[in-house]
């Protein structure tokens, strides 16, 4: 296989997963530094889940769009496939018909069983 071209955009997600696992490693110690305050629910637990939920569902779908970009470029640099190849005339052979023939009763067979 030749060698695969240059994609931006799947270089763009590996930035962006490098910088995910940064941004969950700092929401992980964050979780911790606030956990009794979190437990307790109400406000603070609210406003968490808006503004690091927010940030956690757009990287998503920046993720998810490079994805299909990243796609659609590999796809366009695939060779089509070869067309198949042309088919030759297939004969039936006699001898199967002449067979067939010969095992089917002819009226007024009296070769009942």
């Amino acid at each position: 296989m030749p060698d695969r071209l240059f994609n931006k955009y799947r270089a763009a997600i590996e930035v962006l997963q490098s910088g995910r696992d940064v941004l969950v490693e700092g929401l992980a110690n964050e979780i911790l530094e606030q956990g009794e305050d979190l437990i307790e629910g109400g406000f603070l637990f609210n406003e968490f889940l808006e503004t690091q939920g927010t940030r956690l569902h757009f990287l998503g779908l920046l993720v998810s769009q490079l994805e299909q970009s990243a796609e659609m470029l590999e796809e366009a640099h695939i060779p089509p496939p070869p067309p198949p190849p042309k088919a030759s005339p297939k004969r039936r052979p006699r001898a199967k018909a002449k067979k067939l023939e010969q095992q089917t009763p002819k009226k007024g067979s009296t070769d009942e069983h």
